[in-house]
């Protein structure tokens, strides 16, 4: 959702986009050497987003083609008889 927003703001110029990076709320201030981010980090990070991304939409696809037994006349089935109990 949030690289389609920058997508957006790309779009409509109101960005730069030279470095996009969020901060998350709540957070207690350290420094360790996980905790802090530089640019090459942050290159790394978003390609390594990118191929998890893009695994799960071919998981997803891959379950789309399988064939799901269930229909609308199961699903009510299933419901009346939760329903019933």
């Amino acid at each position: 959702m949030f690289k389609l927003f920058v997508s957006f703001l790309k779009d409509a110029d109101l960005i730069g986009c030279e470095i996009i990076a969020i901060d998350g709320t709540k957070s207690r201030a350290h420094n360790s050497r996980k905790a802090n981010f530089n640019k090459k980090k942050i290159e790394r990070y978003l390609v390594y987003i990118e191929e998890r991304t893009q695994e799960y939409l071919a998981e997803l696809a891959k379950n789309d083609l399988q064939d799901n037994s269930f229909t609308i006349s199961t699903i009510t089935e299933k419901n009346r008889a939760i329903k019933k109990k």
